[in-house]
């Protein structure tokens, strides 16, 4: 009996081993495995960081292409700028002149009554006091002309003065011009060329505000002068801005140092002067300069009393004047409005002014109006 219970008390310690040694042959290949997934999960994590920071590079590099691009590309637009403007003719040493030396103009007047003249009823669209957001511009003429001819429709003693049209021959294209006033920059050069069509720029005469006036002038084959006149409603005159008290040997002054800068120009239309145009005195005094310096007026109609027509028919010459304003709403279907009723005046009459100015809604709606103004003869101003 207590053989055979050595025996199993052997037997027993030998399974205890057998079994012992089965789990412990097991750790080696949970380690290897633990290991071997530790192994990958490194080696896609790597694999994925490096893949990662390629891209990383790649998007990098492509950014640094892209933006030494656009630096060539800045860089040969100044360049080709700055050959442009050394191509165009030196400024006159008249214009880097002393302000003072260059200015000619007096204080506003606002208190001189107006003698009465007769035309026919217009009425304007304006919105008061609008402002173009990157200009920060108001709508100074066509502003000035509405409340203007609100004045006259509410005086007995003032007319709105009557325009003798030129009489075309049956049958003849209608002719168009499209004036863009207060062209001052390059940019605005650049916009215009783009309007597939005959423009009649109005310069300004230069000021510091607007040195390049005179270069940007010889871009175009026809230009025009936009002469500031004193208005009634705006406040922030041009400098030297020509006054109704102003002597004829002042406007003298005035219009021959513009001559001189401007040479190649003989139209000039009137920038604002809704104050000045209509005053009898003041017109026949500038337009005998102009008839004596062999230069043409345009009336841009700013006063609906303007004394132009009454002068131009004393002395039996043929007045070209405004009739209509494309942008008193620099909204472009406002904008797209006015140039259809600058169409159907076309139209009617056998041609038709229109001033514009140069916003960037009113360039766009130009450029791209074309269809509109079929049918029609776009011409410069000159060719009228």
């Amino acid at each position: 009996m207590v053989k055979k219970s050595k025996e199993k008390k052997v037997k027993r310690a030998s399974t205890r081993k057998s079994t012992s040694s089965k789990k412990t042959s097991y750790k080696p290949y949970i380690v290897f495995f633990m290991a071997l997934i530790i192994i990958s999960l490194l080696s896609v994590s790597a694999y994925m960081y490096f893949d990662v920071y390629q891209q990383n590079q790649k998007i990098k590099q492509k950014q640094q292409t892209t933006s030494d691009e656009l630096m060539l590309k800045m860089k040969k637009m100044l360049e080709d700028e700055k050959n442009r403007l050394v191509a165009l003719p030196a400024l006159p040493p008249e214009i880097i002149a002393p302000k003072n030396e260059l200015n000619v103009s007096k204080e506003l007047q606002q208190n001189v009554v107006t003698p009465e003249v007769n035309t026919s009823n217009e009425v304007v669209k304006v919105e008061q006091d609008k402002e173009d957001n990157t200009k920060n511009h108001e709508l100074s003429e066509a502003r000035d002309y509405s409340l203007s001819l609100q004045e006259v429709n509410k005086s007995t003693t003032k007319k709105i003065s009557e325009v003798t049209r030129k009489k075309y021959p049956p049958g003849t294209t209608p002719k168009l011009a499209i004036i863009i006033d207060d062209v001052s920059f390059a940019w605005q050069t650049k916009m215009m060329k783009e309007i597939p069509y005959k423009i009649s720029p109005a310069f300004f005469p230069p000021t510091a505000g607007h040195p390049e006036t005179v270069k940007l002038s010889h871009e175009f084959d026809f230009a025009m002068i936009h002469l500031p006149l004193e208005a009634k409603h705006y406040k922030r005159p041009e400098e030297d801005t020509l006054s109704i008290t102003d002597s004829s040997e002042v406007m003298v002054r005035r219009i021959q140092r513009i001559k001189k800068w401007f040479p190649h120009i003989s139209y000039y239309n009137n920038h604002t002067g809704g104050y000045f145009t209509s005053n009898y005195a003041a017109m026949d005094k500038l337009l005998a300069v102009f008839r004596n310096e062999n230069l043409i007026f345009v009336d841009s109609r700013t006063a609906p009393d303007s004394k132009a027509p009454e002068i131009f028919r004393q002395h039996k010459m043929q007045l070209l004047s405004r009739d209509v304003f494309l942008d008193n709403s620099l909204n472009k279907a406002d904008i797209k409005e006015q140039l259809r009723k600058a169409v159907q005046t076309a139209q009617k009459h056998g041609y038709a002014i229109a001033i514009g100015h140069p916003h960037k809604n009113t360039l766009e709606v130009l450029r791209d109006s074309k269809e509109m103004l079929g049918g029609l003869d776009l011409v410069y101003v000159k060719d009228l």
